[in-house]
């Protein structure tokens, strides 16, 4: 067992509560404050983890594939929701498939899949809003966490689960009256996250800074951010993801620095450019995902077995 593990997981559950006060108090503000400042930070270097790792695909060059995928999407125009569907289905079928004719059937079956699927409008909300946000953020993070504990079988990550899946729960039924006035800035810049609040809410003209369901979702979706991002950087010592050139080290740097200088300076085509760096480590990170939940099976079956 890393030495570490002890001490990290307890580190996390600060974080946790930490993460957890800031999204009482800031909820809105912390939602932009954490994507804007942490968001390229994780961004561009779990993309860089990630490469050493061979993205977590089977074979060397898989992750090309992947990578392909997305500029073709663009060039035939298909909708957003389509790329994220693909992507993920690809991403499975290059894990778990290892012959290039069996592979190329089974994309086929995807696309037609895709095809009729996605003409449902639940399927289309889940690939198109939840899963490149909320599901990455919270679902992706837990499973991560609980494929880490099991594998290493201490109380603390046990606990740390636990707290993570109790922090979103306090978070909606304490001081649900307490509420801080939004500040005019995360209100003119919140806009492009407002689509989670008024399709979770099933409402499209509530007033999302006012409304007491909304700010409480607000909290949730602050917290999935903020802790997702401070979660990975705790890890450091534990996938060793600092372990980089220092010319890689100072490229990624001065990338994220520009990244949160070009965000501040202007918003809207700084926002576009995070989403663009968002969405490549979202669909770049799919491989890792399937794996993190094919492992958690594994491990459950080894505790039933024994």
């Amino acid at each position: 067992m890393n030495p570490n593990i002890n001490r990290i997981n307890y580190y996390n559950i600060l974080a946790m509560l930490a993460a957890s006060c800031l999204a009482i108090v800031i909820p809105f503000e912390l939602v932009l404050l954490s994507y804007a400042i942490l968001g390229p930070a994780h961004y561009l270097t779990e993309i860089s983890w990630l490469k050493s790792r061979q993205f977590f695909t089977l074979k060397k060059y898989d992750y090309l594939i992947i990578a392909a995928l997305i500029p073709v999407c663009v060039l035939l125009r298909l909708p957003y929701v389509n790329l994220i569907f693909y992507t993920f289905g690809l991403s499975f079928i290059l894990l778990t498939i290892k012959g290039d004719l069996n592979r190329l059937l089974a994309f086929i079956v995807l696309i037609a899949a895709g095809y009729f699927l996605l003409t449902n409008n639940i399927l289309r909300t889940i690939f198109g809003l939840f899963i490149p946000t909320v599901i990455h953020l919270y679902i992706f993070t837990g499973a991560f966490m609980l494929y880490g504990a099991l594998k290493e079988r201490v109380v603390s990550g046990y606990l740390a689960i636990a707290v993570f899946l109790i922090c979103p729960v306090l978070l909606c039924v304490l001081f649900t009256s307490y509420h801080i006035t939004t500040a005019a800035w995360a209100i003119n810049s919140y806009g492009n996250f407002a689509r989670l609040n008024t399709t979770i809410l099933r409402d499209q003209s509530i007033n999302i800074y006012s409304n007491p369901a909304s700010i409480i979702l607000t909290r949730l979706i602050a917290f999935a951010y903020t802790y997702h991002y401070i979660n990975w950087f705790s890890k450091t010592r534990i996938i060793n993801w600092h372990h980089i050139s220092v010319t890689r080290s100072v490229i990624i740097g001065l990338t994220w620095a520009a990244s949160v200088v070009l965000y501040f300076y202007d918003f809207r085509l700084g926002l576009k450019w995070l989403f663009i760096l968002s969405l490549l480590h979202v669909i770049l990170e799919f491989p890792l995902n399937h794996r993190s939940f094919m492992g958690i099976g594994r491990e459950l079956r080894r505790l039933v077995v024994g």
